[in-house]
């Protein structure tokens, strides 16, 4: 006759197959290799259900990908401003994922619409969004803006800027996104022009709205000193000289110029090579300055963008913001407009922290936070 003790170790493996299909609950996303099933949220507008469906869908994919992110980052120990890393690799949910399947869409209220998906994840491209970050971190972002000619002609190949920008990147320092860049170079041609000219305030006030901590401005001169004698080789010279403005100072950190010559055949290659020749040793002298004298732990600045307030309670918001969230060091107004206004707020952590502490410091005025970028932050409210 069989005791109760002859069926314990059948029992017990009975439950290690059971407790697997078990252990998650509802919709929780679980990551295989990449693979994760997920759910995204959109709220639905003017009864607009194929816009709600569009969001909702995209909000599904950065599910997605700070699904499988997690995973990734758990197993590494190099990670140490997870909300950078998150914040970065976000911004690229569409690349990231291999592909993809809607599973159901529905609209489960009036107002809200929900779309779930079964994504394949790329890993691999996480991985190296992570690795490039974290090769910046303690590094300041930078934005680069250069006077460029080519033979007294304006350079629109930007030879000298697009070096720059390689050789610095490969030194691991962050830039502010192109798209940013070329969207403030559109719309702001007069400060850019004070900014090339030597005004240090308008290459501040660039670099604020680009969301950089460091600006280089200068200019770059590439042109023919004429043929090398006994050849058809044409001497391209080139001279570019930058100065590094700190953004949260509108001071000066650093400035050098340096000279590169190559003789070519061909005057476009030469002068390609005569720009490479002058960066190396310029960047160079920049980076060792810019390691020595930049402070990774300083306030930074960050620019502030609240609506809904009129000018009597953006005052009391700006005395709150003094007063009761840790971190401010100052709040300087730059402008408004009805009930818009830009405010520069110079704060002890990056604007990702800035925003957690709006919600958590007991302001009077109830803030809604809508777009969170480096160095820039807009509110609303509520």
């Amino acid at each position: 006759m069989r005791t109760l003790l002859h069926y314990i170790p059948q029992f017990i493996f009975a439950i290690a197959l059971i407790l697997p299909a078990c252990k998650s609950g509802g919709d929780k996303p679980k990551t295989n290799d990449g693979w994760v099933t997920v759910t995204g949220v959109a709220q639905i507008q003017n009864n607009n259900m194929g816009l709600a469906k569009d969001e909702a869908l995209k909000d599904a994919k950065r599910v997605a990908v700070q699904e499988v992110l997690g995973s990734v980052v758990s197993a590494r120990s190099d990670v140490k401003n997870y909300e950078l890393v998150r914040q970065t690799v976000t911004s690229k949910s569409e690349g990231l994922i291999e592909s993809f399947e809607i599973l159901s869409s529905d609209a489960v209220s009036a107002n809200e619409y929900h779309v779930k998906i079964k994504a394949k994840v790329s890993e691999k491209l996480i991985t190296q969004t992570i690795e490039e970050v974290v090769a910046s971190q303690g590094k300041p972002r930078m934005m680069v803006i250069l006077d460029e000619t080519l033979n007294d002609k304006v350079d629109r190949n930007k030879i000298a800027q697009t070096e720059i920008e390689s050789q610095f990147i490969a030194q691991g320092f962050p830039f502010v996104d192109k798209s940013t860049v070329d969207k403030i170079l559109k719309s702001n041609r007069r400060k850019i022009s004070a900014a090339l000219g030597g005004d240090n305030s308008a290459a501040r006030e660039l670099g604020v709205d680009a969301g950089a901590e460091i600006i280089l401005v200068g200019s770059s001169r590439v042109k023919s000193a004429g043929n090398v004698a006994g050849s058809q080789l044409i001497s391209m010279q080139a001279d570019i000289n930058v100065r590094v403005i700190d953004i949260n100072t509108g001071k000066i950190l650093t400035a050098d110029q340096e000279h590169g010559a190559y003789p070519h055949i061909n005057p476009d290659t030469g002068a390609m090579l005569a720009v490479k020749r002058a960066v190396p040793p310029l960047k160079d002298k920049l980076v060792a300055d810019i390691v020595r004298l930049w402070d990774v732990n300083r306030a930074n600045t960050i620019a502030l963008l609240v609506t809904g307030l009129d000018y009597e309670k953006l005052m009391v918001l700006r005395g709150e913001l003094s007063e009761k969230v840790r971190g401010v060091k100052a709040v300087n107004p730059k402008g408004s407009a009805g009930k818009a206004a830009k405010l520069e707020v110079e704060f002890e952590g990056s604007s990702f922290d800035l925003a957690d502490r709006l919600l958590t410091s007991g302001l009077t005025t109830k803030l809604k936070i809508g777009e969170v970028k480096p160095n820039a932050l807009d509110v609303s409210a509520k």
